[in-house]
């Protein structure tokens, strides 16, 4: 079985398809880590003219000015914010408008804009979500801004699952296990998070491509009525092409994450991973994490759903009777869950993001986006469940239910 798996192992690697895939993913993994940083753009005034950084020198600017600022997120700093935005917005206007003096933004109201922009949400009308002017907002809103969170989930929760009182109550309970304070660091922010989610999916479907033409290129060819008259059996040959595939899946997927998040966070820095979802995302997210833990989190959730959608990827190329059927279908099956939940958005789109493996990775149907923006829950008979949590366990009890159908297949059609 090792000599059999080894040769296997050889001969996959030394396909040219699967060398351009896995030089693809790679490349990939750097231009990817790097791109966001390059849409930062920042603009103050020196000597009097207005001035716009780019990329890395905008990233560093913004650090700087919020260093007084970043660290544990305090009432004060919250009060000291608002007081800011209300004395500068008393005297020169909308900090939005064109007019609005770009130094004073940049020297007085920038350093606090994270900070104030979650307290501006926590104030949210209870009945209609809409946010309310700074001017609306006190003194003693900011001082009381943690308990102003947990009436916001409630109030939130109220209006999204009005016909679902459990996952309210869920909400709510899963809210209470966070504890104050939250922590911001300038740096990280949400259009990096996307690009890991958007990555994870390429990666997946990378991985696929070099998986769909595993049995069926040598039913096409011939080859394997050959192999099935050796020593080894069907039943060898089938374990050790799919111990391959997971193979080299599993350290494709974990050199270029590596690559990925080490690039992707030096760049931010390391100390913005400190930061709480709650103030880079929105104040209502309901798991007590920062940054870096909703890396490793959606990372694990990258991984679950790249092996589902591997070894459902060998069950389509077991069945198959030539690459071309097999590759269009696993195209088809990557993408299907991400373009029918753009489409449709109804429950049914919901339960096949979780019950198809690529669901959890994609655009708006990722497990990102379930974990950060959207209060989702599934009902399951009598209990109700938080999307992600099905995110993670679906595609994971599916890997071996996938694996034993592609062996089967492969073994059955050897007769």
């Amino acid at each position: 079985m090792k000599k059999v798996w080894k040769l296997e192992l050889l001969r996959i690697l030394r396909t040219r398809s699967t060398l351009l895939f896995l030089a693809a993913a790679l490349a990939l993994s750097v231009f990817m880590a790097c791109m966001p940083v390059t849409y930062i753009k920042f603009s103050y005034e020196e000597n009097g003219q207005e001035m716009t950084l780019n990329g890395p020198a905008a990233l560093a600017m913004r650090k700087r000015l919020r260093s007084a600022t970043d660290g544990e997120v305090t009432p004060k700093k919250l009060a000291a914010g608002l007081a800011a935005y209300r004395e500068n917005t008393a005297r020169y206007g909308d900090p939005n408008s064109k007019d609005f003096p770009v130094g004073i933004y940049a020297s007085e109201l920038f350093p606090y804009a994270a900070l104030t922009a979650r307290l501006k949400e926590v104030m949210a009308d209870a009945d209609t979500g809409a946010v309310p002017d700074y001017a609306a907002i006190s003194e003693t809103d900011a001082l009381g801004f943690y308990d102003r969170c947990r009436i916001h989930v409630s109030d939130l929760m109220r209006m999204e699952q009005r016909d679902n009182p459990d996952a309210v109550t869920l909400a709510e309970k899963m809210y209470a296990q966070i504890q104050p304070p939250f922590y911001y660091y300038e740096g990280y922010d949400s259009n990096m998070a996307e690009y890991l989610g958007l990555y994870l999916f390429l990666l997946m479907l990378l991985c696929a491509l070099v998986t769909a033409p595993l049995f069926c290129a040598e039913y096409q060819t011939g080859a394997d009525d050959i192999l099935r008259s050796t020593k080894y059996g069907r039943r060898t040959l089938a374990a050790a092409k799919i111990l391959s595939a997971l193979c080299v899946s599993v350290t494709l997927f974990a050199v270029c994450m590596t690559v990925f998040l080490l690039i992707s966070n030096s760049i931010f820095g390391w100390d913005s991973c400190r930061t709480s979802l709650q103030m880079l995302f929105s104040a209502a997210c309901l798991l007590p994490v920062n940054i870096g833990r909703m890396q490793v989190l959606v990372t694990l959730a990258g991984l679950i759903a790249l092996l589902s959608c591997v070894s459902l990827t060998l069950f389509v190329s077991a069945a198959c009777r030539n690459t071309t059927t097999a590759t269009g279908l696993t195209i088809a099956l990557c993408l299907f869950p991400s373009v029918f939940y753009m489409m449709a958005g109804n429950d049914l789109a919901a339960w096949l993001r979780v019950l198809l493996p690529s669901g959890a990775l994609g655009g708006t149907n990722s497990f990102f986006y379930a974990l950060t923006f959207y209060f989702e829950f599934l009902k399951i008979g009598p209990w109700t469940v938080w999307t992600p949590w099905l995110m993670l366990a679906v595609p994971a009890a599916e890997i071996p239910l996938f694996l034993l159908l592609a062996a089967r297949t492969y073994v059955r059609r050897s007769l």
